[in-house]
């Protein structure tokens, strides 16, 4: 299974384009991103970053993007840097965005909208800014943007965010209300076909699944501590851990001195393909998220939280930031409070014990994404925005 790819060049001919603008195309983590721009219909996207990579898993034609980066020498590279230095200018991006026919910017996390300021200042195009979490959460993001998120505010013309928890929190740090909306994370659900999770035959283990960097807000030590204080009791499971990152020397000295090492899988960052297969196999989807030291946040909710349920699986994770909002509690999910070891404990354990709720619990978290999460529903609302905004500059412009 692979990533739906953009439209050709015989659209993006035919299309009003709108400009992606982040500081790297894409993580792999980003899917989220790449469904958006995938499930356009009536605007063809191109692209302004710094870097682009993982190119094989979410294909960018090369006509669509602009590399900010320049090799140092020659004279492309010396005229952007008088551009920058002198001018408070990006005279290359905006010389491929008047090209390419650009009618709106789109900011990809809230320093990316601070920075393509500059884009809307020169072409007077409106600037539409998605926020994700941390860089409305962490200490450092919000540090680095102290300056700019206040001219973002009042200069930008649509915030974006994924749902009650982060409008709350954007509107927390200074910007107007009134300049907020929700946009549901949107995925693919023909990608994700629904599946009901069945018991499991006798001494057949259930498969726990989490997924996500190894970061202190995922809640993964949480996950492990949890799952080691059941274990005695419930001797037929295995938990598969697909990620990477910071913290994976302190996670494996906690698998290796508690003895985990016999049940626990660490299978490392996988493609989108090699995630769903595994997210496919799984039971039951654990992500007990949490706010970390530094006041890193989710600030809406894991995209794998989304497509666990759409794929049928019962969720076990925390009351944070927006994932209440995501989930059915009860229904689809089972929520305890962010760190509560015993809590999380007790909800795989009840999980374990009744295998045969897995099944309604998973088509309750199937429909509710039907509802709410379909790509194929909820990027035509995207467009609806993109659309009132180019019209009512349109409007001004005609009006001067």
């Amino acid at each position: 299974m692979i990533l739906k790819t953009l439209r050709n060049e015989t659209d993006a001919a035919v299309l009003a384009a709108v400009a992606h603008i982040h500081h790297f195309f894409l993580p792999k983590s980003e899917t989220f991103i790449y469904h958006i721009v995938t499930h356009l219909r009536l605007f063809h996207p191109v692209f302004v970053s710094w870097n682009y990579r993982n190119l094989e898993h979410f294909p960018i034609p090369p006509a669509d993007r602009f590399s900010l980066s320049l090799p140092v020498g020659g004279w492309r590279w010396l005229r952007q840097g008088i551009g920058r230095r002198l001018l408070n200018r990006e005279l290359g991006a905006e010389r491929f965005l008047k090209q390419r026919r650009v009618e709106l910017l789109h900011a990809h996390f809230g320093r990316n909208g601070v920075w393509a300021l500059r884009l809307k200042r020169a072409l007077g195009l409106p600037l539409v800014t998605t926020f994700y979490g941390h860089d409305m959460s962490r200490d450092v993001s919000l540090a680095s943007c102290a300056a700019g998120y206040p001219l973002l505010f009042r200069e930008g013309d649509l915030f974006l965010v994924e749902g009650p928890h982060m409008k709350e929190r954007l509107a927390g740090l200074g910007c107007p209300e009134e300049k907020i909306a929700i946009q549901h994370i949107a995925i693919p659900l023909s990608d994700l076909p629904h599946r009901p999770r069945r018991p499991k035959e006798k001494k057949e283990n259930t498969v726990i699944l989490f997924s996500g960097r190894f970061i202190e807000k995922k809640g993964l030590l949480v996950a492990l501590a949890a799952l080691h204080a059941i274990r005695p009791d419930f001797p037929y499971f295995e938990f598969r851990i697909i990620g990477d990152g910071p913290l994976r020397a302190e996670i494996e000295n906690f698998i290796q001195r508690h003895a985990m090492s016999s049940y626990v899988r660490m299978l490392g960052f996988l493609d989108y393909s090699a995630y769903l297969e595994q997210m496919s196999q799984a039971d039951l989807f654990l992500h007990p998220s949490m706010t970390a030291a530094d006041g890193d946040s989710e600030g809406g909710a894991p995209t794998t939280i989304l497509e666990a349920q759409a794929l049928g699986m019962p969720v076990l994770a925390t009351r944070h930031a927006d994932i209440p909002h995501v989930v059915l509690s009860g229904k689809s999910a089972l929520l305890s409070a962010e760190g509560d070891v015993a809590a999380l404990a007790e909800n795989t354990a009840r999980l374990l014990r009744d295998p045969g709720s897995w099944a309604a619990m998973g088509l309750a978290g199937r429909r509710h994404i039907e509802e709410h999460h379909d790509a194929d529903r909820e990027v035509p609302g995207l467009e609806a925005r993109y659309a009132a905004l180019i019209d009512r500059f349109s409007l001004h412009s005609h009006g001067r």
